[in-house]
This record gives C-alpha cells, structure tokens and sequence, in this order.
C-alpha cells in the first residue's frame, strides 16, 4: 500500500508530447491561440527543418516560479503551474523567460508581459482536457498523471526530444 501524500511521488497532471509522433501540423498552437488571446505552445523549426511544438512541462520545481520577483508564478490547485496574469504585470526583468529550460515561457504583446501554458485552466474548470490534447491529429499529445510520464517515454520519443532540447539549450535540461 502507497501513501497517496507522498512527496516524493511527482504530483498533479502534466502535457507529455512524443516529439517522434509529432508531425509539426501546428494544430496545436492554433487551437491554444483559438481557446486564448494568444497561443501558449510555441511552434520552432529545428536545425533539421522539423517544426515542433514547445510547451509548458508543469516542472516539479519550475525554475520560473523560482525566479520571479512578482510572485506571479504558482501551482493552482490541480498542480498546474499558472501566471497569475495581475501579479505579471510590470515586471522589467522577464527572467522567468530565461530560466525556461524548454523555452516555455513566451514574451508577449498582448495584455501581460509574458504567457505560458496553464493546461486549460477555463477547461479545466468544467472537466475537459487541454484543448491540444483534443485536438491533435496524430496523439502525439496526451494529458497524463506527471508518474505515467516515465511509462510513457519509448526510445523513440526519448530520441526525438533529446534532438529537440539540444536544439533549445545545449546545456543542462532537466527540471
């Protein structure tokens, strides 16, 4: 029998994306930019020419939580890591853009300085999943248990981000 209060269980729910299924449709970014004033996965071309999308990870500690100054980065109550758009503005340093180590965190000029994926929080709300999970053609998108992550990664999808992450930091990665 497992503790379900423990903390060193991942906790919440995250996007997994198997960048090996990914066909860079940009159905994602569309259908994020469609639910919102703006998208909030970001497509990228690689150095290969393959587009893919970037997206918020909901990291057990996210370094753009760590970093901002504003308290305007926080879990909401199913885990999610949000930007509490109010707390947002005004912020001059943008440093929670930097420490994204997947690029997700996106400077915007629309409203707030900055957007970032809050996994569908008005959907959410009324028991829907992530818009992009909905709508994504290959499946490539799944909203899923952050411990199911580990199950769900193949060689091939392990691959296929290893090229995507060298392609944003060439450096450390890991959240």
């Amino acid at each position: 029998m497992t503790d379900e209060n423990d903390s060193s269980k991942p906790r919440g729910k995250t996007l997994f994306i198997d960048y090996s299924k990914c066909i860079g449709c940009e159905t994602c970014e569309a259908v994020c930019g469609f639910i919102n004033d703006a998208p909030r996965i970001n497509m990228t071309r690689t150095p290969d020419g393959v587009m893919v999308p970037l997206y918020c990870r909901h990291c057990e500690k996210p370094h753009c939580q760590r970093v901002c100054t504003k308290g305007a980065v926080v879990r909401d109550r199913d885990d999610a890591v949000v930007l509490l758009t109010m707390h947002c503005r005004g912020c001059e340093t943008r440093q929670c853009v930097q420490a994204c180590p997947y690029s997700a965190v996106f400077l915007s000029d629309k409203g707030v300085n900055v957007r970032k994926c809050d996994l569908c929080a008005s959907r959410r709300d009324i028991g829907m999943e992530p818009a992009c999970v909905a709508m994504c053609p290959t499946g490539a998108i799944r909203y899923v248990d952050r411990s199911e992550v580990d199950m769900l990664e193949t060689e091939e999808s392990k691959e296929a981000l290893e090229k995507v992450l060298k392609h944003l930091r060439p450096s450390s990665h890991k959240c």
